[in-house]
């Protein structure tokens, strides 16, 4: 049953809960079915899409026959002044059947997966339920057949990409500091003439993700069919995933692990194949950093290894991963702004680039040519190095970027960090055993990474090196004082550097 209701904005945020006020006397109405925290459907007069809520009641913030619609749901939609919201209510989600098979032991179907991922798309299940759900990954688990159907199941309750012929991406399992590979790698493998359909995610708790940089020089949303059509014209682009309709469901179970702090292996293998699914992917290189602080250790190397190859067979990817041990970050420079300037310096040859990425690009390029079939075994190295020192992955890079709307001429000189600089000097003599990478994550998001894009930080120095008392270790980068000064503090209360 429907009821309708004129919409009014209240001055009120709700963040990642989507919640809406109706009066008390027009819930005692709707009668029997309808308690605070039911979760129902509307369709707003100007809005496309219809949009899931929780309700909660009020006697006093809205009046009878009207909606209260909090401030940031207002604008993410659009929603105009006195628009017209029908509500209905939502009969009980099959979904929940499906989870308390699970909870009794017994094995999910691909459709219980289905129906499961569906609902937590749509909205339609509630957070408890998903946590429920959520839960079952530790116990009683899932078996091999199970995460083969979470993995379909993540893939096909949102949009599929499609496309002809070899199509590659790169993905790195993260942990981190520095994203200037991925931008090094895909326009060299497509400049090879391979498809390249890159996505990337923004940054939750690390200090810049792919999109966050890139977004410096270009937009990075795009709906499917623009991407199609980049396609047609540069055969790649690189695009902010969070902007398309893939694996939905896999995004709302990630907002819940983070809260718990909890992810199996299997489900973080099925979480982004499914990704890779969904973008029409057939070969993946799987950049996999292991090490201290890494997200996975030496110890699950393997297991990990294994599953990414075994489950990329189900579904024809040709998997490909790549183990680098790591005791600091990727390159030199950590924060949006930073991390473009050094990966176009990469490509202008600039004396002074950072030759670890740059090595580390062709690296991942060459064994991804190998796996695609453009170079013979061991030879992918070689026609990355040539296709980066030629000048064609730039010109496809600039190609990308001028697709995407952004200025294809952007210079590395162009683009200026933050005017407020500290120089953070070495306490004491001896040789950089690891810099920490999530203490780099805690100081740059002090200095305001990921949305000030001109804060950062820039390392003078790698682990191996040897330093002496006073030596310059980084500089910070900052746009005010009072971030300048917390990123001071946080740096030299919680020390990056560890020396042997």
């Amino acid at each position: 049953m429907s009821y309708f209701l004129k919409a009014k904005k209240l001055d009120i945020t709700s963040g990642d809960n989507l919640i809406c006020l109706i009066n008390d006397k027009d819930a005692e109405q709707f009668g029997i079915g309808l308690n605070r925290g039911d979760r129902v459907e509307l369709k707003i007069d100007n809005v496309e899409k219809h949009i899931i809520v929780v309700i909660d009641t009020t006697n006093d913030f809205v009046e009878e026959g009207q909606i209260g619609i909090y401030e940031d749901i207002w604008q993410k939609y659009g929603i105009e002044d006195d628009a017209i919201a029908e509500m209905k209510l939502f009969n009980k989600s099959e979904a929940i059947e499906a989870i308390r098979k699970k909870l009794s032991g017994k094995k999910l179907s691909y459709e219980d997966f289905h129906v499961i991922m569906k609902d937590i798309a749509s909205g339609h299940l509630s957070k408890i339920f998903k946590t429920l759900f959520i839960s079952t990954g530790y116990c009683p688990g899932f078996d091999n057949e199970e995460i083969k159907h979470m993995t379909k199941a993540l893939a096909m309750t949102g949009e599929i990409l499609k496309f002809t012929g070899i199509t590659a991406d790169k993905h790195s399992i993260g942990g981190v500091a520095g994203k200037g590979i991925t931008p090094l790698i895909i326009p060299i493998i497509a400049a090879n003439g391979i498809i390249v359909p890159n996505t990337s995610t923004r940054a939750v708790t690390s200090a810049s993700a792919t999109t966050d940089m890139l977004e410096v020089i270009m937009p990075m949303s795009f709906k499917k069919e623009q991407l199609e059509e980049m396609i047609e014209k540069s055969g790649a682009f690189m695009v902010w995933g969070g902007g398309l309709d893939l694996a939905p469901a896999d995004d709302e179970i990630i907002k819940i692990q983070k809260t718990i702090g909890i992810e199996s292996i299997d489900k973080f293998v099925s979480s982004i194949l499914a990704k890779k699914i969904a973008q029409g992917v057939n070969t993946v290189i799987f950049d996999v950093p292991v090490g201290i602080g890494a997200k996975i250790t030496d110890e699950e190397f393997n297991e990990v290894k294994t599953k990414f190859e075994t489950l990329g067979k189900e579904f024809d990817i040709n998997v490909v991963i790549y183990k680098r041990e790591i005791r600091d970050m990727d390159g030199n420079a950590v924060g949006p702004i930073l991390e473009c300037q050094e990966f176009l310096m990469v490509y202008e040859q600039d004396k002074k680039k950072s030759l670890q990425l740059e090595e580390d690009a062709l690296k991942m390029s060459g064994k991804l040519l190998e796996a695609v079939e453009k170079a013979k075994p061991g030879k992918g190295y070689d026609l990355a190095k040539k296709t980066l020192m030629s000048g064609q992955a730039y010109r496809k890079f600039q190609e990308i970027v001028k697709n995407q709307g952004g200025n294809e001429n952007i210079k590395s000189s162009d683009l200026k960090p933050g005017n407020k600089t500290y120089e953070y000097r070495a306490p004491q003599s001896g040789t950089i055993n690891l810099i920490h990478n999530k203490r780099i994550f805690e100081l740059a998001r002090a200095l305001g990474n990921p949305r000030i894009k001109e804060a950062g930080l820039y390392f003078h120095v790698h682990a191996g090196d040897k330093v002496k008392t006073g030596d310059l270790l980084v500089t910070l980068y900052a746009v005010s004082d009072s971030r300048l000064d917390l990123g001071q503090k946080v740096a030299l209360k919680h020390e990056m550097f560890e020396y042997k």
